[in-house]
């Protein structure tokens, strides 16, 4: 056997077929060509360049060595393909986390602003009705101070008037109550239902098939 094919080269060489066109390539192993433009090496040729080689049934052995450890290399290929999905799935879930937690923390800040705002309202009006009350105080002081100056008649329409007065200070009072009320229970109800929503996303996400979460 003094020439022998390409496929047989490899196996006598126990190296791949790529790496016998390769060396042919570099110049580093020559060949001739034989019937049907096929490429044969010269056993001599391969004993120069490759120096320990093996005969054609030897090289069986080495060729189920090879086999397996493509197999091997193409299940880790696979498994290293699954963990770098799962690794993508896990890294988007933990932005979209961030994104909800982003969110419920505007959402916190803006109730946040709105009872500053409302705190600040009800100081106001605290405020205004102080003063309205002082102006009650002065003008009942001054309807007293002239009863014996007036008739039963001009004392009548003052006491008519402040009484109209004071039913105006107690309803805006009670008006500013029930604003206050109404937003603090829209307040907690938006609450609520942020938190309700962002925990039924949580137990969905929580229960959902493994296979779901790895590829969605």
């Amino acid at each position: 056997m003094s020439q022998v094919s390409i496929t047989e080269a490899a196996k006598m060489a126990g190296v791949s077929r790529a790496t016998i066109y390769n060396d042919i390539d570099s110049g580093t192993l020559s060949f001739e060509t034989g019937p049907k433009e096929k490429k044969m090496i010269n056993v001599s040729e391969l004993q120069r360049v490759y120096k320990t080689l093996k005969s054609p049934d030897d090289s069986d052995d080495s060729k189920d060595v090879e086999k397996r450890q493509e197999r091997q290399n193409e299940q880790n290929s696979g498994a290293g393909g699954q963990v770098a999905v799962l690794q993508e799935r896990l890294e988007a879930e933990k932005k979209r986390s961030e994104h909800l937690e982003e969110m419920l923390k505007k959402e916190q800040e803006e109730r946040k602003r709105e009872r500053e705002t409302a705190k600040q309202f009800e100081e106001y009006m605290k405020e205004q009705l102080a003063n309205q009350g002082d102006s009650i105080k002065n003008f009942t002081r001054l309807l007293e101070d002239q009863r014996g100056a007036k008739s039963n008649d001009d004392q009548d329409e003052l006491k008519q008037t402040v009484q109209a007065l004071k039913k105006e200070i107690e309803d805006q009072k009670e008006e500013a109550r029930k604003k206050e009320e109404a937003r603090r229970q829209a307040l907690k109800k938006r609450q609520e239902e942020m938190e309700k929503k962002k925990a039924e996303e949580e137990e969905a996400e929580k229960n959902k098939p493994f296979f779901k979460k790895l590829f969605g």
